[in-house]
């Protein structure tokens, strides 16, 4: 994936919504470091907020965060 040339769905730079799922991610990760689970909430709101914008192209992305919020539901 070519982040920074990545669109939205609406034809805008997907810059500052990347911006946010990487603090998001690195937030959720140093939780994990420390011992916390997943909050599963918050994995499937950021699943569903990314199917919202992100391109049909780039689905990838989107698979591997099904994934994260799939291992939270089960962990």
């Amino acid at each position: 994936m070519d982040a920074a040339g990545l669109r939205t769905t609406s034809g805008q730079s997907a810059a500052p919504e990347l911006a946010r799922l990487l603090e998001g991610l690195t937030a959720r990760r140093a939780e994990a470091v420390a011992g916390a689970p997943l909050d599963r909430e918050w994995a499937g709101h950021t699943v569903r907020w990314v199917a919202q914008w992100l391109p049909h192209g780039e689905l990838p992305l989107l698979a591997r965060l099904g994934r994260i919020a799939r291992a939270a539901a089960a962990g």
